[in-house]
Protein backbone atom coordinates (compact mmCIF):
# COMPACT_ATOMS: atom_id res chain seq x y z
CA UNK A 1 0.00 0.00 0.00
CA UNK A 2 1.17 3.51 -1.06
CA UNK A 3 2.41 5.95 1.63
CA UNK A 4 0.14 9.21 1.88
CA UNK A 5 2.29 12.40 1.36
CA UNK A 6 2.52 14.55 4.55
CA UNK A 7 1.41 17.25 2.92
CA UNK A 8 -1.78 15.54 2.35
CA UNK A 9 -2.02 14.34 5.63
CA UNK A 10 -1.74 17.60 6.95
CA UNK A 11 -4.58 19.20 4.58
CA UNK A 12 -6.90 16.64 5.96
CA UNK A 13 -6.08 17.91 9.33
CA UNK A 14 -8.75 19.92 11.47
CA UNK A 15 -7.88 23.45 11.43
CA UNK A 16 -6.09 25.01 14.42
CA UNK A 17 -7.73 27.90 16.65
CA UNK A 18 -9.22 30.09 14.10
CA UNK A 19 -9.90 32.92 17.06
CA UNK A 20 -6.72 35.06 18.04
CA UNK A 21 -6.16 34.50 21.51
CA UNK A 22 -6.74 37.64 23.97
CA UNK A 23 -3.41 40.22 23.60
CA UNK A 24 -2.99 38.65 19.71
CA UNK A 25 -2.33 41.61 17.65
CA UNK A 26 -2.52 40.26 13.60
CA UNK A 27 0.37 41.83 11.89
CA UNK A 28 3.24 41.14 14.36
CA UNK A 29 5.65 38.81 14.47
CA UNK A 30 5.43 35.93 17.54
CA UNK A 31 9.07 37.12 18.39
CA UNK A 32 7.42 40.89 18.69
CA UNK A 33 4.63 39.35 20.55
CA UNK A 34 6.42 37.62 22.54
CA UNK A 35 8.44 40.89 23.73
CA UNK A 36 4.87 43.12 24.15
CA UNK A 37 4.36 40.19 26.45
CA UNK A 38 7.13 40.81 28.55
CA UNK A 39 7.49 44.45 28.67
CA UNK A 40 3.82 44.51 29.52
CA UNK A 41 4.30 42.01 32.35
CA UNK A 42 7.47 43.89 33.74
CA UNK A 43 6.24 47.03 33.72
CA UNK A 44 4.03 48.72 35.98
CA UNK A 45 2.24 50.91 34.01
CA UNK A 46 1.42 48.74 32.12
CA UNK A 47 -0.95 45.52 31.64
CA UNK A 48 -1.40 42.02 29.91
CA UNK A 49 -3.78 42.58 26.75
CA UNK A 50 -3.20 46.25 26.89
CA UNK A 51 -1.41 47.10 24.06
CA UNK A 52 -3.70 44.77 21.76
CA UNK A 53 -6.40 46.67 23.50
CA UNK A 54 -4.92 50.22 22.87
CA UNK A 55 -4.39 49.88 19.30
CA UNK A 56 -7.83 48.42 18.78
CA UNK A 57 -9.65 51.55 20.55
CA UNK A 58 -6.77 53.86 18.72
CA UNK A 59 -7.76 51.96 15.33
CA UNK A 60 -10.84 52.63 15.87
CA UNK A 61 -11.12 56.51 16.87
CA UNK A 62 -8.69 57.38 14.04
CA UNK A 63 -11.00 55.35 11.11
CA UNK A 64 -14.60 56.91 12.51
CA UNK A 65 -15.37 59.90 10.54
CA UNK A 66 -15.45 62.67 12.33
CA UNK A 67 -13.34 61.18 14.65
CA UNK A 68 -15.70 61.44 17.84
CA UNK A 69 -14.81 61.72 21.40
CA UNK A 70 -16.59 59.78 24.00
CA UNK A 71 -18.54 61.91 26.51
CA UNK A 72 -16.24 63.77 29.24
CA UNK A 73 -17.16 62.71 32.66
CA UNK A 74 -17.94 66.10 33.58
CA UNK A 75 -21.27 65.31 31.17
CA UNK A 76 -21.69 61.95 32.48
CA UNK A 77 -19.35 60.14 30.59
CA UNK A 78 -17.42 56.97 31.73
CA UNK A 79 -13.65 56.74 32.97
CA UNK A 80 -13.21 52.84 32.90
CA UNK A 81 -10.77 52.49 30.23
CA UNK A 82 -12.26 48.94 29.10
CA UNK A 83 -15.81 50.96 28.07
CA UNK A 84 -15.29 54.45 27.15
CA UNK A 85 -11.47 54.44 27.47
CA UNK A 86 -9.70 57.52 26.10
CA UNK A 87 -8.24 57.17 22.42
CA UNK A 88 -5.16 59.65 23.28
CA UNK A 89 -4.65 57.83 26.19
CA UNK A 90 -4.48 54.68 23.94
CA UNK A 91 -1.81 56.61 21.93
CA UNK A 92 0.76 57.27 24.44
CA UNK A 93 0.34 53.52 25.97
CA UNK A 94 0.93 52.68 22.52
CA UNK A 95 3.84 55.10 22.43
CA UNK A 96 5.11 54.04 25.82
CA UNK A 97 5.42 50.28 24.89
CA UNK A 98 7.48 50.98 21.57
CA UNK A 99 9.49 53.13 23.50
CA UNK A 100 10.20 49.76 25.79
CA UNK A 101 10.67 47.32 22.85
CA UNK A 102 13.82 46.40 21.22
CA UNK A 103 14.37 48.43 17.71
CA UNK A 104 13.32 45.41 15.47
CA UNK A 105 9.68 44.78 17.78
CA UNK A 106 9.60 48.93 17.32
CA UNK A 107 9.65 48.98 14.15
CA UNK A 108 7.11 46.40 13.59
CA UNK A 109 4.63 48.10 15.84
CA UNK A 110 5.34 51.22 13.92
CA UNK A 111 4.99 49.89 11.34
CA UNK A 112 1.00 49.43 12.67
CA UNK A 113 0.58 52.51 14.64
CA UNK A 114 2.34 54.85 11.76
CA UNK A 115 -0.66 54.74 8.89
CA UNK A 116 -3.06 55.39 11.61
CA UNK A 117 -1.38 58.30 13.03
CA UNK A 118 -0.82 59.30 9.10
CA UNK A 119 -4.60 59.14 8.44
CA UNK A 120 -5.29 60.68 12.13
Amino acid sequence: MPRRRPGRVRAQLPLGRRTPRPGHIDGLSHATLAEVRRVERTRNHLWAGGTAEALRRWRTFVREPGHRLWEEPANGGCLVWACCGDPFEAREFLESVMLALSRRARSELRALVAPLDDLY
